[in-house]
């Protein structure tokens, strides 16, 4: 099963949404004017440049939604999940639906009244069916356009003031600490081994609970792996070749695992921090 809490890549900039925008404007009229599921080839003028229009449609509602988008990636420290990624869809779509429907409405058929069951009854008969070939296009050139990113974290302001509580699945199961005190996490099966630094030294404490999970409760963590979290305010060096690469830390021998994924993102934030990677 998918995890929702899984980050992914993310389409921040302006000018890829913008082509993603442009390009499924373009692919739903072509689809109108081939399949014609209006069934209205002779009953109106200019068929082919009114058919168009419907690519405003579409493009309007996805430029409206990108700056709250950016706004929700921003407020999570620069990460987006496949939760966000759904309501994202969902949200969007639906708008997409009643822009489609007015336009419908009043442009195409030239009516002037309409209720509700009017406009449940459009998303059903023509949104719906051209969901399953736009959502996966969608879906496809917003990960092809999009990029995991590794962002800066300001060292000064996160010393020994700030304490965050993580939770298991359990309620009777805590930790407390210091937000920069945590070091990494591991996941194994149902359960989370989270390390921590201490005044004696590194500490370890283990959760039931999944990775998806911790990483909502650590605003410092940034996954590296499938397995792994890490706070890379301790990352030492990353080591290795394009088949396998690692992650040393300050405070273990222990070596983190990194994906390929992962290492292009954190490779061009260290590149950006004027940091080497040891290849």
């Amino acid at each position: 099963m998918i995890s929702l809490n899984k980050t992914i890549a993310y389409t921040q900039n302006w000018k890829p949404t913008f082509l993603i925008a442009l390009l499924l404007g373009t692919v739903i009229p072509v689809l109108l004017i081939t399949l014609e599921p209006f069934d209205n080839s002779n009953s109106f003028s200019y068929k082919y440049l009114i058919l168009s229009g419907y690519s405003v449609c579409i493009i309007i509602p996805i430029l409206i939604f990108h700056p709250i988008e950016n706004y929700v990636y921003k407020i999570q420290t620069k990460r987006w999940f496949i939760v966000n990624e759904c309501i994202y869809i969902i949200s969007t779509l639906f708008v997409i639906f009643i822009f489609s429907f007015f336009y419908h409405f009043f442009v195409i058929s030239g009516l002037t009244s309409f209720t509700y069951e009017l406009i449940w009854s459009f998303i059903k008969s023509f949104g719906v069916p051209f969901t399953p070939i736009v959502v996966p296009l969608w879906l496809y050139l917003r990960s092809k356009y999009g990029q995991i990113e590794v962002p800066d974290y300001d060292k000064s302001s996160t010393k020994k003031v700030k304490k965050i509580t993580i939770n298991g699945t359990n309620k009777s199961e805590t930790l407390t600490i210091f937000e920069s005190d945590f070091i990494f996490a591991k996941a194994q099966q149902n359960y989370v081994d989270i390390y921590f630094n201490t005044d004696k030294g590194m500490q370890q404490k283990t959760l039931r609970s999944t990775l998806s999970n911790i990483i909502k409760q650590l605003p410092k963590a940034w996954q590296v792996h499938r397995s792994y979290l890490v706070n890379l305010d301790y990352l030492k060096t990353v080591e290795g070749n394009a088949r396998k690469r690692f992650i040393r830390i300050t405070t273990t021998e222990e070596t983190i695992p990194i994906s390929q994924v992962y290492y292009k993102a954190l490779n061009k934030r260290l590149s950006n921090s004027s940091q080497e990677l040891q290849k």
